[in-house]
């Protein structure tokens, strides 16, 4: 990089950029600081003229995930291909640059009658996402429809006592009990699938830090990472299941559907409510909450990455303890 000084009068700014030579023309003698700033603005321009400013949103958002395959998650990649080929052709075939606010509204609006809340934040999302990535400068401020508040099912101890009594009285079953008693820790499916013998320790502490997860091609694979950073995490279990473990000489080997058909069976056979191995999950939180764990423990415990979504599992737990406390306020009353 340097300045020369032409007959002119006029100086000529000399740099390269990947290998090319550039060179700027300007009146006077810059300073350093103004000539770092005239060749920032001119390597700008350039970038920007090399935009394909007429590709659609579907080239742009194909870029944007092939970048993403080696950063994020198998189930997350699934997941953006699956709202990308949920778009109406309308949107994706529309010119990235031509993309305003109104588009991306005129968008959701059309989505309101056919999908869930949820999924409308999650192509949202995505669409965001693309957006910020090629056009930084653009912001969106979607007015979305209100997330539903789903009563999520949380089976009683009872429930959950009978079904792993069954699943281990069962022949056929049994050796899914280790797996189901783990989702009753609070574990995840696909935090299940991955785990191996080697991940317990001699004092009975399992590490969890990878997940068994499906890619876009449906293809199950072991990922070296779990969900969020949160849910890295290491969880001490009860001697008589660590020792069952040893025993067996694995934890879990097969298809994770076949836990959701085992405990589907279980289910129908005691005639209880039907609830997958997540929901489990719940009972973990919402038990360990009425036994009086921290949030902070039970957010540890579970893998959570934040209270805001372990709170709203054992929302069930938190109404019951506002009803008992009522009654014990009132009762109080009564007795004055």
């Amino acid at each position: 990089m340097g300045i020369e000084k032409l007959p002119s009068g006029n100086y000529r700014i000399r740099f390269e950029k990947d290998k090319k030579r550039y060179s700027i023309l300007v009146d006077t003698k810059p300073t350093r600081r103004e000539q770092a700033a005239l060749i920032q603005e001119f390597l700008e321009n350039i970038d920007t003229e090399s935009i394909d400013r007429k590709g659609s949103f579907k080239k742009y958002a194909e870029e944007y995930i092939k970048t993403k395959e080696n950063v994020l998650s198998a189930s997350t990649i699934k997941g953006y291909r699956h709202a990308l080929k949920a778009l109406p052709e309308s949107f994706v075939n529309t010119p990235l640059f031509e993309i305003e606010q109104h588009t991306v509204t005129k968008l959701v609006n059309s989505m309101v009658n056919e999908v869930k809340p949820k999924t409308i934040y999650n192509r949202h999302g995505f669409v965001s996402a693309v957006l910020k990535e090629f056009r930084p400068g653009f912001v969106l401020n979607t007015k979305l429809p209100r997330k539903e508040q789903l009563d999520i099912y949380t089976p009683s101890e009872k429930e959950v006592k009978a079904v792993f009594k069954y699943i281990d009285s069962n022949p056929v079953f049994r050796r899914y009990y280790i797996p189901i008693y783990l989702g009753a820790m609070g574990l995840r499916r696909s935090e299940i699938g991955a785990l191996t013998i080697d991940d317990l320790s001699e004092d009975n502490t399992l590490t969890i830090c990878k997940a068994k997860v499906q890619n876009s091609d449906n293809k199950w694979l072991i990922q070296p990472y779990t969900k969020t950073e949160k849910s890295n995490r290491k969880i001490p279990l009860p001697s008589k299941l660590a020792d069952r473990i040893r025993e067996q000489g694995y934890i879990y080997e097969g298809s994770l559907n076949q836990i959701y058909c085992t405990l589907d069976s279980a289910q129908k056979a005691l005639g209880l409510p039907r609830f997958g191995i997540h929901r489990l999950r719940s009972y973990f939180a919402s038990k360990a909450h009425a036994l009086g764990l921290p949030d902070s423990i039970i957010l540890t415990l579970g893998g959570w990455k934040s209270d805001n979504v372990m709170k709203n599992i054992y929302r069930k737990a938190l109404e019951e303890d506002i009803t008992k406390g009522s009654k014990k306020y009132l009762k109080h009353f009564k007795d004055i």
